[in-house]
């Protein structure tokens, strides 16, 4: 089977689009439901072909009324640009179906009643993805944002109390502008529970990285930076100083005074295959 083409086996509907889709039966809103779920599949159907041709390994697409969230086994350790291209490339598909959307009413095979809904839905869908608030595309665009300047750890705290904030911010808005709209109330619901799962699993994202990092597939590094750490400081403090898309030697100083330089993938060694978790970074050293 083409993989483009095998795509389509790992798509599910998530739970909140069903329960979408039964308010839209219910209040007889029939096109706009069929819309609605075309828009989403087209901007997922972006991120997958996306991911599938940076050769990513693909676990499944959740369909959302707003969007999507593609699970892939890459943690955080691929090229910039291939995750800025595969988080653009949903937002990108609104564009052209814009584009389509008008040909069409102007050729007149679609009515202009369908041509402001498909207007007002796609732009929705595409606005509220671009919210900077985690998993939502805006989400990813800010979490790949702070990792250029922080180690993935701490830009990976900074992005969820972020994300955080600009949640309280929303739902301020939607109580004072449109305190009736269920479907922005069952977002906001998702996005509350996905970001408290994101904060209580941070340690397993970073564990996660690290993992990847040391037994998966190595990412392209922009540079080599050094890490410089005393010798009584843990192995797990240091690998907490893992930037991504950077390759990291650590300079074990005593005093003040550099003793040993060390391959991050020495202390990843000790971490994961040892089990030296609680170990000083300055035993290594002795231990070599």
């Amino acid at each position: 089977m083409n993989k483009y083409v095998s795509v389509l086996t790992k798509i599910h509907i998530h739970p909140l689009l069903w329960l979408m889709s039964g308010i839209a039966v219910v209040t007889a809103h029939f096109q706009q439901l069929f819309l609605l779920f075309f828009i989403v599949f087209i901007h997922e159907l972006g991120h997958a072909v996306a991911a599938l041709f940076f050769s990513w390994r693909l676990k499944q697409i959740l369909l959302l009324p707003f969007g999507g969230v593609a699970e892939v086994e890459e943690h955080g350790n691929r090229p910039f640009h291939e995750e800025l291209v595969v988080t653009l490339a949903g937002p990108v598909q609104h564009i052209w179906l814009l584009g389509a959307a008008f040909l069409l009413w102007k050729s007149g095979m679609i009515t202009t009643e369908g041509w402001r809904m498909f207007v007002h839905d796609n732009i929705a869908v595409l606005l509220i993805n671009l919210l900077p608030i985690w998993p939502l595309d805006g989400g990813k665009l800010l979490f790949l944002a702070l990792a250029r300047h922080l180690p993935f750890s701490e830009a990976h705290e900074k992005m969820v109390f972020c994300s955080f904030g600009v949640l309280a911010i929303l739902v301020i808005a939607i109580v004072f502008i449109e305190p009736s709209q269920l479907d922005l109330w069952v977002i906001v619901l998702f996005l509350m529970v996905s970001l408290w799962k994101e904060w209580r699993h941070r340690h397993y994202v970073v564990m996660r990285f690290l993992l990847e990092r040391y037994y998966g597939k190595r990412g392209d590094y922009m540079k080599l930076q050094p890490i410089t750490v005393d010798e009584t400081e843990p192995i797990l403090h240091v690998l907490q100083k893992f930037y991504r898309g950077q390759k990291h030697s650590i300079v074990v100083v005593k005093n003040n005074k550099k003793q040993a330089t060390l391959d991050e993938n020495e202390l990843l060694h000790a971490f994961f295959t040892e089990r030296q978790t609680d170990e000083q970074v300055g035993n290594l050293i002795y231990n070599i």
